[in-house]
């Protein structure tokens, strides 16, 4: 399998991909900018060779020093003088003769100066080699011919010459060119060029080596979080799920993405952490829920059991009778408590309630009546009504109003007075009580709409046990937590069942501090 490239290793190539790259658009720039330059500064003085040519050419034999005076009168008084003589073609010659003098051949002129001049069809040509003129053969002087007269600066080649940078122009019948010879640039060029490549590759190789230590430096933390989920990973996550492994300021103060990398792997493990703890309390509500749920079953099955064998035997029609209504009573209480069981698990699956405008008044009357019915030795009244309705479910706030009602029956002595009161914005209001939470009877409640109505159930009992009340509205909670009972307490679930009403609807439930007795408050959105 090929192994895969580390990130460091990525990245200190990339760095070194990059300062070459820089280098060498550096290199190719500084050697372009050096090599125009110094064919400016020939370009330069080729131009005023060409000047100095024109006024100071000297057409006269190269071989004149050895021959007498005589020889070279003759030869001007044949051809009128020594700016016209045009001496018989010799080897490397095709007509004006040798370039020499103060004009070419004399002080002044540089090294590897060339000349070249035609007239009438006759050329001639030499170069300043060692402070010695040679002359051009025939194949440099048609390539010099063929050298446009624009006085603009070219570059040819001669075979067997060298490379040069000439300008040629015409000056009245005569064509004289001037050239420099450029191997001398070219070389500095390729010098430059080689010192720069080397040079590059140092630096370019200084550079990944320096970014490769440098990047691993800075992403060293990041071995800290992998070690740490390695370690995450290691663990049975079932079985332990406390102390999990986090990653210390070192990499968190880091670089900045290393640092978010790191933030959100805490924040990953506060969030399992978080997670799991609400899972065990929620499987442990679960296992509570199931004991609870199946004991209360458990009491009116086996009653029924009990009055079902009693009914087989041989008995007076009395008992019977009465083993009958027991058995009745019992299947009703198990009916009761399944459908409760039903109710909260329909709104622990989040099903949505209607929302719909309800007014609560008749809704109050109804459940007072109701109750008086039920239990004629309370005093059952309707304090502050305001006339507003609410936005939620009808059947829900009337479930509401029946377990609040039935909770302050099946609580409280006979001749208890039980105020329910519907109460606006204005109202005013009694303090929470410790311990419980204002936005909700129970841990997760939506916050209330900014415009609510309070239904207020209080009564003058004997209040609610100080030991339970920070748990009133959880599940199978009762004043009365003894497993035994006579069949006609409530099951635990009733304030479970109104918490979970309200928070369906938008609203909310809590337990407030009065001077006596309980008083309850159900929030809900008007409408």
């Amino acid at each position: 399998m090929t192994r895969r490239v580390s990130l460091a290793g990525r990245l200190s190539r990339a760095l070194t991909a990059c300062v070459a790259l820089a280098l060498a658009v550096m290199a190719l720039s500084s050697t372009l900018v050096m090599r125009s330059w110094m064919l400016a500064d020939v370009d330069s003085e080729l131009h005023r060779l060409s000047q100095r040519a024109d006024e100071h050419l000297d057409i006269d034999d190269a071989d004149s020093e050895d021959d007498d005076g005589e020889a070279s009168e003759a030869q001007s008084g044949e051809h009128g003088g020594a700016d016209g003589a045009i001496l018989p073609a010799g080897p490397g010659r095709r007509g004006p003769g040798n370039p020499g003098g103060p004009g070419f051949g004399g002080s002044g002129v540089a090294d590897g100066t060339l000349q070249y001049v035609s007239e009438d069809g006759e050329a001639a040509g030499a170069i300043v080699t060692n402070f010695a003129l040679r002359y051009l053969d025939d194949e440099a002087l048609e390539v010099l011919e063929s050298v446009p007269a624009d006085a603009l600066p070219h570059t040819v080649h001669l075979p067997g010459w060298g490379t040069f940078r000439v300008v040629s122009q015409v000056f009245d019948t005569r064509t004289i060119l001037v050239g420099r010879q450029t191997d001398s640039v070219d070389n500095v060029v390729w010098m430059l060029v080689a010192v720069e490549l080397v040079l590059s590759l140092c630096v370019a190789l200084g550079a990944g080596l320096i970014g490769r230590a440098w990047v691993r430096r800075e992403l060293r933390p990041l071995s800290v979080v992998r070690e740490a989920a390695a370690d995450i990973a290691r663990r049975d996550l079932a079985d332990d799920a406390q102390a999990l492994t986090r990653v210390g300021d070192a990499a968190v103060s880091g670089p900045v993405e290393v640092a978010e990398v790191a933030g959100a792997f805490n924040a990953m493990i506060d969030a399992v952490e978080d997670g799991m703890e609400r899972r065990a309390r929620s499987e442990t509500k679960l296992r509570q829920f199931v004991a609870d749920a199946s004991h209360e079953l458990r009491t009116p099955l086996a009653s029924v059991q009990g009055y079902a064998q009693l009914a087989r035997r041989d008995i007076d029609e009395a008992s019977r009778s009465q083993a009958l209504e027991r058995i009745s009573s019992e299947g009703a209480r198990m009916a009761t408590l399944v459908e409760e069981l039903l109710t909260l698990a329909r709104l622990d699956d989040d099903r949505s309630l209607a929302r719909d405008r309800v007014e609560v008044i008749p809704l109050v009357l109804d459940a007072l009546s109701d109750a008086h019915v039920l239990c004629p030795d309370h005093t059952w009244e309707l304090g502050s009504a305001a006339q507003e309705p609410v936005l939620g479910d009808e059947a829900a706030v009337r479930q509401i109003l029946t377990n609040l009602l039935t909770n302050a029956r099946v609580h409280t002595p006979a001749g208890t007075r039980v105020v329910v009161s519907v109460l606006g914005e204005d109202s005013p209001r009694l303090r929470s009580s410790p311990g419980v939470d204002e936005t909700s009877g129970a841990a997760g409640a939506r916050a209330p709409a900014s415009s609510t109505i309070t239904i207020r159930v209080a009564d003058d009992g004997p209040g609610i046990p100080e030991a339970i009340r920070e748990r009133v509205f959880d599940r199978f909670v009762r004043g009365d937590s003894s497993r035994t009972r006579d069949g006609h307490g409530s099951s635990g679930l009733g304030m479970s069942i109104v918490d979970s009403l309200a928070r369906a609807m938008g609203g909310r439930v809590c337990l407030v501090d009065s001077e006596s007795g309980t008083v309850i408050d159900v929030t809900l959105p008007s409408a």
